[in-house]
């Protein structure tokens, strides 16, 4: 009834339809003002599959984010780069009790998290290279809660304890 591949092939359909808003989104980043103490920017998000919303925040390191800045200045220490993003939509399926159950035990016995993060992660990076963008920060996607962190440069998953700035 389920498989992987049709599985990623709908998280891939779903998010090449906002690329190009995710590519403009980048794009504009050149217009922005971070604070000075900014050392890196976060591309993140929480995990969902549905309603999922991908904001750009000012770090000063790795774990803590710049203090907020003014409502009047220049400087901004967070973006929203895009909302309401669809990465799978099971409501769409019109699951009745078990199949839902079917599904979930797929997503789970196949980790499909971990799959689909890293097919968001990798999706991110390609409209981050689209974007042509050249920032004065180290820039890394992250899901909240997720061990590793994207380098949006090099597209290496790193951990973001042993990242130097």
């Amino acid at each position: 009834m389920f498989s992987v591949k049709k599985y990623i092939e709908e998280v891939q359909f779903n998010l090449e339809k906002k690329s190009n808003e995710l590519i403009e989104a980048f794009k504009s980043l050149k217009n922005v003002q971070f604070p000075n103490d900014t050392a890196v920017l976060f591309a993140w998000s929480s995990f969902s599959l549905d309603d999922v919303t991908l904001f750009l925040e000012a770090h000063e390191d790795m774990f803590n984010s710049v203090d907020p800045v003014e409502e009047d200045s220049d400087y901004t220490s967070s973006v929203i780069l895009l909302n309401s993003i669809l990465l799978y939509d099971a409501d769409t399926k019109s699951f009745n009790e078990d199949e839902e159950k079917k599904f979930f035990e797929f997503y789970s016995d196949n980790d499909l998290e971990k799959v689909t993060i890293k097919e968001y992660g990798n999706w991110v990076k390609k409209c981050f290279d689209r974007a042509n963008t050249t920032l004065n920060e180290p820039i890394y996607f992250m899901i909240l809660d997720e061990d590793e962190v994207l380098n949006l440069v090099t597209g290496e998953w790193e951990d973001p304890v042993e990242v130097e700035l």
